[in-house]
C-alpha cells in the first residue's frame, strides 16, 4: 500500500492485507527535528507507532493515517493513528457488492422453491423427454430458469391444468428479450396496462395482443 510523507523525507511503502496507510510529519522548530530523531527513545517510537498503524491497517481493513509529532521540547515524538474515511467510490463498491449479494439470494430462494422443476421432472409434467424440453427450451417453447449451483429449473405454473403451455412465449422474448429472468418477471408481476392482471393470467385469458403491447413498451424503455 502507498505510503504519503507530508514533508520532503525519501518515501517509503508499507504493505497490509487491506487498507491503506498514510504518514505525515509534523514538525515545529525544524533546526532540531534531527536531533530528536537520532535518539534511541525516538526511532523506537516511530517503529513502534508504524507497527501499530500497520496491525490496525490489517484488523480493520479501512485505510490509516499515522501522525508524527515531533516537537524540540519532548525527547519522544507523538505519534496518532486514526481511520479515514472511505472514498465515495469504495462505498458504491461496497453497495453494488451487497446489492449483487442480495440478489444472488433470491435467485437461489426463487429456484429453490417446489414449483421449480429439474428438467426430467418437467419431461414428466408435459408428457415429453428430458431432450424435447431442452429443445423447446432454446426454440423459447418453454421457460427456463438457471442459476449459479442448481442449474436450470422450469417453473411448473407454465403448464396449464389442461397441460398447455405459455401461449405466444416464443414472441415474448422477441419483445424482451433473451433474458428469461426478465421473461419471470414479467409473467409475475401485475401490470397496469392489462387491468392489474399478471402478464400469465392475460396470455391465460386470450390477451394476446394486450400482452405483447405492454411487453414491447417495456421493452423498449425498461420496467418503470
Amino acid at each position: 500500500m502507498p505510503v504519503t510523507h507530508k514533508k520532503s523525507r525519501s518515501p517509503r511503502k508499507a504493505s497490509a492485507r487491506s487498507g491503506t496507510l498514510t504518514v505525515g510529519f509534523t514538525t515545529s522548530l525544524v533546526s532540531n527535528v534531527g536531533k530528536a530523531f537520532v535518539s534511541r527513545k525516538a526511532k523506537h517510537g516511530l517503529l513502534s507507532g508504524f507497527a501499530s498503524a500497520l496491525k490496525r491497517a490489517e484488523q480493520t481493513g479501512k485505510s490509516v493515517r499515522m501522525t508524527v509529532l515531533v516537537d524540540p521540547s519532548a525527547g519522544v515524538p507523538r505519534i496518532d493513528v486514526e481511520e479515514i474515511a472511505a472514498h465515495k467510490e469504495d462505498a458504491l463498491d461496497t453497495a453494488l457488492a451487497a446489492a449483487r449479494q442480495r440478489g444472488s439470494a433470491r435467485v437461489a430462494e426463487i429456484l429453490n422453491g417446489t414449483d421449480m422443476l429439474s428438467a426430467d421432472a418437467f419431461a414428466d409434467e408435459i408428457g415429453a423427454t428430458r431432450e424435447t424440453v431442452h429443445k423447446k427450451r432454446r426454440r423459447h417453447e418453454v421457460l427456463g430458469l438457471e442459476g449459479p449451483k442448481r442449474g436450470v429449473r422450469f417453473p411448473k405454473w407454465q403448464v396449464s391444468e389442461s397441460g398447455g403451455l405459455i401461449p405466444s412465449l416464443p414472441q415474448l422474448f422477441e419483445a424482451l428479450g433473451d433474458r428469461p429472468w426478465t421473461i419471470y418477471r414479467f409473467l409475475l408481476e401485475e401490470h397496469g396496462e392489462l387491468d392489474g392482471r399478471t402478464g400469465l393470467e392475460a396470455l391465460r385469458a386470450g390477451r394476446i395482443a394486450d400482452v405483447m403491447a405492454t411487453a414491447e413498451t417495456i421493452g423498449s424503455g425498461g420496467f418503470s
